[in-house]
């Protein structure tokens, strides 16, 4: 009997894509605190704030992740941390097919483009942010 299809975690996926197209740039799901995160600069967060998954259908493999994910663009500055944001949608639009241990993207969707989302005051640091989707496939067999 075959072993069961584990359901990829979409978020995982997204943050070591990202990680590996986008050198120097900090990509994670936790942020390092105060001072530390001027010093990680420029640096992405990436949090799930929903999405679907599936263990059942027609089609092989049916098991798919489909996060909703909110990415944080921090930098020194509004500007470069806006061209951070573009550079993440960017890379974004290139992730259909690419595969990672953990899954394969089908596909990917962008809900808002990036948006300010302003910090603390005083802290030196610029955000913008947006939210996209995508949908994450299991690795094939032997891959």
């Amino acid at each position: 009997m075959a072993a069961p299809l584990v359901l990829p975690d979409g978020k995982k996926v997204a943050i070591d894509l990202l990680s590996a197209a986008m050198p120097g740039v900090h990509v994670t799901s936790k942020l390092p605190e105060g001072k530390a995160l001027n010093a990680a600069l420029p640096a992405v967060r990436v949090l799930r704030i929903g999405g679907t998954s599936t263990m059942r259908g027609w089609s092989d493999p049916a098991t798919t992740d489909r996060p909703r994910l909110s990415f944080d663009c921090y930098a020194a500055d509004e500007g470069a941390a806006m061209r951070l944001a573009q550079q993440v949608c960017a890379e974004w639009e290139l992730l259909p097919g690419r595969t990672t241990p953990d899954g394969i993207v089908a596909g990917i969707s962008q809900e808002t483009g990036p948006q300010d989302r302003p910090e603390e005051p005083n802290t030196g640091v610029a955000r913008v942010g947006m939210i996209l989707g995508m949908s994450v496939r299991p690795p094939l067999p032997n891959s």
